[in-house]
């Protein structure tokens, strides 16, 4: 009897072996397993993911994740089950690709004192091809002293190298920017931290930085091993490093929650590391802006607003008394299940654009740009993956001129890129 079933289960579990080998060979995504309809996107019934998942990607919260949305994720086989990054092209790809996404962070693995970047890189080209994007430009966040964390310019030097066309890098947030929270803690600059901070600055030009940054005044911590940074936007070193911008001819790219008066720190944000209440930083930013008039600075991240203060008022006037001010904007993905104020995002429930913040848009075109500040891993599952998709599509909503000026001619004049 047991001969008997044997003889029998071998033909059926050979059968289920074929069909299982078919299925492999055809390289189905996991999108397309899930799409049983066929109908190019993904309900919540459809999807097999965590129910967080769902709505980080489906940025326009229209209950549905499209193959667009779901580009350069493991959803489109941007990675395999064993979190390999899959070296094939993503199944779709943008017709153009054309835009300049001028803020985003690679990180990896460390290895012999480097980082090991490549597979973060191919994933943030696999994002780049699907929503238009030609150009990334790369940073190391704003550092403080003593910090875990320890990325370099130079540590994107091998990336940047290996894909010219489609890398450039900025310099300053392991280093500069360190100096300056070193600068803090010791109450004084003295002449030997100014001859380093110039030296590092004329270095990071030399060896081909695009720009400073990223840069801080006031940065949050989110989480615990996540460091509060603050410095006045008017410290010695942040005047000091917008001559310097002016003489390289060189950006200066900043991220400052906006603060206008004093206020208390919102319950949902711990403390410490954070303070408990924020002293004001928009007068001093406005000092930094009129020192060198010379100097180009982009107040990043326009979207990304943790107090609500940084209002389509605030921005006007400061950019109509600062014609070196320019902003960056940042479409953060899974916005509904961030810590972000919502009055002050520029897209609705629906996401579709507000017309204030187009009118906005329309009245500066050569002062926006886009930098979506997603945090690329190896295993592409930091809780910002897809913003590179969802600040570009923003794009898509603007009339063709401006969409040009704000996608990429800005981003090619200010920082001097080659096309």
């Amino acid at each position: 009897m047991k001969r008997k079933f044997s003889v029998f289960i071998c033909p059926v579990f050979v059968g289920i072996a074929f069909i299982f080998l078919t299925t492999s060979l055809m390289a189905q995504t996991p999108f397309e397993h899930m799409d049983r309809n066929s109908d190019g996107r993904l309900s919540r019934s459809e999807f097999r993911g965590p129910p967080p998942a769902f709505g980080r990607l489906d940025r326009n919260n229209d209950g549905y994740i499209t193959d667009r949305e779901a580009a350069g994720t493991r959803l489109s086989g941007g990675m395999d089950t064993a979190g390999q990054v899959r070296t094939r092209p993503p199944e779709k790809k943008s017709t153009e690709l054309i835009y300049v996404d001028t803020h985003n962070h690679l990180v990896g693995r460390r290895v012999m004192g480097r980082y090991d970047l490549e597979k973060s890189a191919r994933i943030a080209i696999e994002a780049m091809d699907a929503t238009g994007v030609k150009l990334n430009l790369l940073m190391p966040m704003p550092q403080t002293v003593n910090q875990d964390l320890q990325l370099y310019f130079e540590d994107f030097l091998p990336i940047v190298e290996q894909y010219p066309n489609r890398f450039a890098a900025l310099g300053g947030g392991g280093s500069l920017n360190v100096m300056i929270q070193q600068a803090l803690r010791e109450g004084h600059v003295t002449t030997a931290m100014e001859k380093k901070f110039d030296a590092r600055a004329s270095e990071l030009a030399r060896k081909g930085a695009v720009g400073f940054g990223e840069m801080t005044a006031e940065h949050f911590s989110m989480t615990e091993k996540h460091p509060y940074e603050k410095a006045p936007p008017d410290h010695p070193l942040f005047l000091r490093l917008a001559d310097l911008a002016a003489k390289h001819d060189l950006p200066v790219d900043i991220h400052m929650e906006a603060i206008p008066e004093e206020m208390p720190m919102p319950s949902r944000f711990q403390s410490p590391p954070n303070p408990r209440i924020l002293k004001p930083n928009i007068a001093a930013f406005g000092r930094l802006l009129a020192h060198n008039r010379k100097a180009k600075i982009i107040w990043v991240h326009m979207g990304w607003d943790n107090m609500g203060k940084r209002t389509i008022a605030l921005t006007r006037r400061l950019l109509e008394e600062n014609p070196n001010l320019y902003i960056s904007i940042r479409i953060a993905s899974g916005m509904q299940e961030r810590k972000v104020v919502k009055p002050t995002f520029p897209l609705d429930k629906n996401g579709q654009l507000k017309q204030e913040w187009l009118e906005l848009f329309q009245k500066f075109p050569d002062r926006f740009l886009i930098g979506s500040d997603e945090i690329i891993k190896p295993a592409n599952n930091h809780p910002s993956a897809g913003s590179i998709r969802s600040t570009a599509s923003m794009l898509e909503q603007l009339p063709k001129k401006l969409k040009s000026h704000i996608g990429y001619e800005n981003a090619y004049r200010l920082y001097k890129l080659k096309k």
